[in-house]
């Protein structure tokens, strides 16, 4: 304890001198385990509860490993580089507002516009930035690429939590600017960002153009994405990117690590983000997904709740000849979505693919509300996917399953076992796509796939479907019908936080009873 007093007070004294050198000017800074912020104070102050810092951007050169930035209540007309690092996760610094205060960072009002980021990170380790409110970020420069809040480079465990972000709006029209809520680009080929967590925020109001509203893009490894509620953007809510240039050049100059990958996305609510009014793409184009892997691996996307989107979770990679494996979507409830529930591999000739992915125990409802012919579920250019113990209830098309196949082979070694479909048009009515069946009933799809030998058409018998309750009523024919020979994860739960298995298999869909 003693030694890092020291550490941290001969780190003030050089701060102090360096600061005295380039002003003429005396300077106190308290060497603490907190700081202060307040719109009354002055950057001449200690940084003490009582003589508090005037701006953030203070206490971001300021601040020493294991210590806390206290802001108070007020507007901060600021945008903050944040230039000091924590030393682990019990030494972060940590930048929060003050109590229950109402901290609201305006970067509409800075004095420095250039700087994209309204709250900057660029290869720094632990800071974890926590329940203040980031809005007022507009451009329509051709080659700006605005945020929220932007961690660039390298760094290791940066969290944000229960943070407000909204209004960060691109309005011009270039395809190579965009805006973003939260951007994460891992820049370096060595280092990744690694130890991320993103938890609590919401997220609203964001005008992206080409880009999307939260961001994780390059060597971006090892990340939780958990109990955000992402709404009301104009395009996709989250992605996890890979193969992707920023630029002319890659996200990330060494190829293997240019991607989002071990991961875990869940709990979050993921609601209303669309692109279909979003002037960078065709009009009423519904190609915004709640939750997007675009070339990201090995990512576990669970027990999210995925509505009113234009795509519930899209699995794909836009990059030709390129994959996005290893993605597990287990446990979500995607329903209302206008194009489909679930779609996965490569939506154009051009593009790449869907590899070894599974897709476990999802339940989808009334998805294709544009009535566009994809159906709940649909899968372009994919190769070893699984589909297993899901409850597919369709909308007024009946369409539950449709496939679209560009050339030969674009479609191989997809599986269908142990999931329940229904739809207003009960058994007769309910229909499957392929591009070698045309459009069946699931016998005759049984028949010329091989797929869903033990799936069948029944009611579910949801709760109460028409008020978002999709759990199941005793005796649904959901109970026990999942994969036999499924095992949970340690600590795996159902949707509501139920044990995954209470019977003597799993239950169909996202929830156990």
């Amino acid at each position: 304890m003693r030694k890092l007093f020291l550490i941290n007070f001969v780190m003030a004294l050089i701060i102090i001198v360096a600061f005295s050198v380039h002003t003429g000017k005396p300077v106190t800074v308290a060497v603490s385990d907190s700081y202060f912020v307040s719109t009354a104070g002055s950057d001449r102050n200690p940084g003490t509860e009582k003589e508090p810092w005037a701006t953030i951007q203070k206490a971001a050169e300021s601040a020493v490993p294991g210590s806390t930035v206290y802001i108070k209540a007020g507007t901060y007309s600021e945008r903050i580089d944040i230039k000091v690092s924590g030393t682990s996760a019990e030494e972060s610094i940590v930048f929060r507002n003050h109590g229950s205060d109402l901290v609201i960072i305006d970067g509409s009002g800075s004095a420095a516009p250039e700087q994209e980021d309204i709250i900057h990170i660029s290869s720094q380790n632990f800071i974890r930035i926590i329940g203040l409110e980031i809005t007022g970020n507009t451009s329509g420069e051709e080659d700006c690429l605005i945020s929220g809040i932007g961690i660039w480079g390298k760094g290791e465990g940066i969290q944000i939590k229960d943070c407000k972000i909204h209004h960060i709006w691109y309005t011009g029209s270039s395809e190579e600017a965009g805006a973003q809520a939260i951007a994460v680009y891992g820049r370096d080929g060595k280092e990744p960002i690694s130890g991320l967590v993103i938890d609590g925020n919401e997220i609203w109001d964001i005008k992206s153009g080409s880009s999307e509203s939260v961001v994780l893009n390059g060597n971006v490894e090892g990340f939780e994405f958990t109990n955000n509620y992402v709404h009301d953007t104009n395009a996709i809510g989250l992605a996890l990117l890979g193969d992707e240039l920023l630029g002319s050049e890659p996200v990330c100059p060494v190829a293997a690590k240019n991607r989002a990958r071990n991961g875990f996305v869940g709990y979050n609510t993921m609601e209303r983000n669309s692109r279909a009014a979003n002037p960078s793409y065709p009009k009423d184009e519904n190609s915004g997904g709640g939750i997007c892997a675009d070339g990201a691996k090995n990512v576990t996307i669970a027990n999210n709740r995925c509505m009113g989107n234009d795509i519930g979770i899209e699995v794909e990679n836009e990059t030709r000849n390129r994959v996005c494996t290893g993605i597990v979507v287990r446990g979500n409830l995607l329903y209302g979505n206008k194009s489909c529930g679930i779609a996965a591999g490569g939506q154009e000739a051009d593009r790449g693919w869907a590899e070894n992915c599974k897709f476990l125990n999802n339940t989808l409802y009334n998805n294709d509300t544009r009535n566009q012919g994809r159906g709940e579920i649909h899968i372009a250019k994919s190769r070893n996917l699984q589909f297993r113990s899901n409850v597919v209830y369709t909308g007024p098309q009946n369409l539950a399953v449709t496939t679209e196949a560009f050339g030969e082979n674009d479609i191989y070694n997809i599986s269908f076992d142990h999931n329940l479909y229904y739809g207003p048009g009960g058994s007769r009515g309910l229909r499957f796509a392929g591009n070698d069946t045309g459009l069946v009933g699931l016998n005759m799809w049984k028949n010329k796939t091989g797929q869903d030998k033990n799936s069948r058409i029944k009611d579910p018998r949801f709760v109460d479907a028409a008020k978002g309750d999709f759990g199941l009523q005793q005796y649904s024919p959901a109970i026990d019908f999942g994969d036999p020979a499924y095992v949970p994860e340690d600590g795996e739960t159902d949707l509501g936080g139920m044990p995954r298995i209470s019977g003597k298999a799993i239950d169909c869909g996202a929830y156990e009873l």
